[in-house]
């Protein structure tokens, strides 16, 4: 147990079953410099004194916890093999201090990272026509009439207006034309950099923009003469970048989890353990204990909505062993393709709630899905390390906007 609430209630510690852990339990562990620290008091001057006289940065306040912290240490390697014992002991002898917890790190794999309709729909953008999921009119070899029934909900009004979309992955590109207009950033946080401003990191091979792509699928901007549809594309969407760094902790995932749960209204996560066919893994207490709360208690009561992705494995693996995909607290689904069967790739378990559309029957390169990319090229900049430069001359500036701003 964590102590006591206020009220006297205790905090809510969910332990998963056993098996969830069998594959992971039998793998190295990796202790990381990050630190869940539970103070006797909660307040956020008596965290930043105590992570002062030790040496530690402070993190985010948990809000799904009275009295818990983010503490890190950048003097120890951000992956190790052995705890840090130095630094937590000094900790756990503060009087101010009623435990501390090393987190350890753990992998999380990107997902969906592979390579006739009576409403008149009338769209300006030029990949609109080859979305055949939003309408299907048998393009990419596809069976017309086979979509996501997209048009009818618009033409009812249903275009995801006053609705906020947060993309747990490596980042969005905010300043992508297509998402600019629809971009929340007040939502948005790096818990990767521990900064508001989630911009994906380059990378020669354009690994990072997975994030923005699934943004550009939900949220693109309509009648804007760019890309394509986004499928609500009145909603709000925000960036959470949290996949970007050598390991995952318990403490990252559950602040995505729980960042803003008055504001965002839906996560959408593509991403989980490793699709092997042979890992058994799951959220750890504190994300279990995040997304409880989010449920019960986000969206002003009427619960935050978590959405999965159930897995890339393939007839090798089910999502049952997957403790996101088959959680009694999010919604699982699954893929089809254009002409109704399940993806090749697509994994099933007995959670899976709803299945959508993903790549088409063969390999056309029209039978994929529309989504955003990271338009670096709009700068001219060709160098990984001009990209690094703008991105960091970028957060530069918006840091001294904000400063200006308040």
């Amino acid at each position: 147990m964590l102590g006591l609430n206020k009220d006297g209630t205790r905090v809510i510690v969910v332990l998963l079953n056993a098996i969830i852990f069998a594959t992971a339990a039998a793998e190295k562990s990796i202790y990381t410099n990050h630190f869940l620290v539970h103070l006797h008091e909660g307040d956020d001057n008596v965290a930043k004194q105590v992570a002062e006289d030790h040496g530690f940065n402070i993190g985010k306040k948990l809000p799904f916890g009275e009295g818990l912290f983010h503490f890190y240490h950048n003097a120890i390697p951000k992956a190790r093999r052995r705890r840090s014992l130095q630094h937590k002991q000094r900790l756990e002898k503060d009087p101010r201090v009623k435990s501390v917890l090393q987190q350890e790190g753990f992998s999380r794999k990107k997902r969906g990272y592979r390579d006739v309709n009576e409403i008149d729909v009338k769209m300006h953008d030029p990949l609109f026509t080859k979305q055949w999921y939003l309408v299907n009119t048998g393009q990419a070899d596809g069976t017309p009439g086979l979509d996501l029934n997209v048009a009818e909900a618009w033409e009812l009004g249903f275009t995801g207006k006053g609705v906020t979309i947060a993309i747990m992955d490596d980042g969005i590109d905010y300043l992508h034309p297509d998402l600019a207009s629809n971009y929340n950033a007040e939502a948005s946080y790096d818990f990767s950099s521990n900064d508001p401003y989630p911009y994906p990191r380059y990378t020669d091979d354009w690994f990072n923009s997975h994030g923005t792509r699934c943004a550009g699928e939900v949220s693109a901007a309509a009648n804007n003469n760019i890309c394509g549809v986004g499928v609500a594309y009145s909603s709000k969407v925000a960036g959470i970048r949290m996949l970007d760094q050598p390991f995952m902790t318990d403490i990252i995932e559950a602040s995505s989890i729980s960042h803003l749960p008055q504001i965002i209204d839906i996560y959408s996560a593509s991403w989980g353990p490793t699709d092997d066919g042979k890992t058994v893994d799951g959220p750890r207490e504190l994300t279990l204990q995040a997304m409880a709360d989010g449920v019960n208690k986000g969206r002003g009561g009427k619960g935050s909505i978590y959405v999965w992705a159930s897995g890339d494995g393939g007839s090798y693996d089910d999502c049952n062993c997957d403790g996101y995909a088959s959680s009694m607290w999010t919604i699982s689904i699954n893929s089809a393709i254009n002409d109704g069967r399940t993806a090749l790739y697509d994994e099933s378990c007995s959670s899976t709630l709803a299945s959508t559309f993903s790549n088409g029957r063969k390999r056309n390169p029209e039978a994929g899905v529309v989504g955003g990319d990271i338009i670096v090229s709009v700068f001219s900049l060709q160098k990984a390390a001009d990209v690094l430069l703008f991105q960091a001359i970028l957060k530069l500036t918006m840091t001294a906007y904000a400063s200006a701003a308040h």
